[in-house]
């Protein structure tokens, strides 16, 4: 599941076991989608015409335009989801220290490097747990200081993984 946030409005969204069909706040829909163009889609969800242009495909900054309007949704993936119902997203209110794991696991890929200016929402590290790859967000705006971990290291849960200046 998957839940999409478009300003006040936020979807779930997973997929039906029926084919053709999809599950969008608990409700199923009828979905029929073909490609108009490059990047360019038109959608009838339950009989409702709707026209999707990607504009940006970043999974972690999308844009789109919807029906010739622009929209920037964010998107909560199902780990971020379970992140959030178990307390471990929690945000930075002052200044941005540290990076601590969320969970043990083993360090897979680092996506910023010291020095690196980064955004909130902007990814980080990924990190196996649970037999899953995590990508793990900034949490706020900082410039990376210094990597404590190496990549192939485990980790235990809160271990620091980032310090930030």
């Amino acid at each position: 599941m998957q839940e999409v946030v478009f300003g006040e409005k936020s979807y779930k969204v997973e997929p039906s076991k029926k084919e053709g069909f999809v599950i969008i706040n608990n409700e199923e829909k009828k979905v029929d989608a073909i490609q108009v163009a490059p990047n360019t889609y038109h959608l009838l969800v339950d009989l409702q015409s709707i026209t999707i242009e990607v504009v940006d495909a970043d999974s972690a900054n999308p844009e789109f335009m919807v029906n010739g309007k622009p929209y920037k949704p964010t998107v909560k993936t199902e780990t971020d989801l379970l992140l959030e119902r178990l307390g471990l997203n929690i945000k930075a209110k002052k200044e941005l220290k540290e990076l601590k794991a969320p969970m043990p696991g083993l360090v897979l890929e680092f996506r910023v490097s010291p020095g690196d200016v980064v955004n909130e929402g902007d990814p980080l590290v990924v990190l196996e747990a649970m037999k899953m790859e995590n990508i793990l967000k900034s949490p706020g705006t900082a410039t990376v200081k210094a990597i404590e971990v190496s990549k192939g290291d485990a980790i235990e849960k809160n271990q620091v993984l980032i310090t930030f200046e």
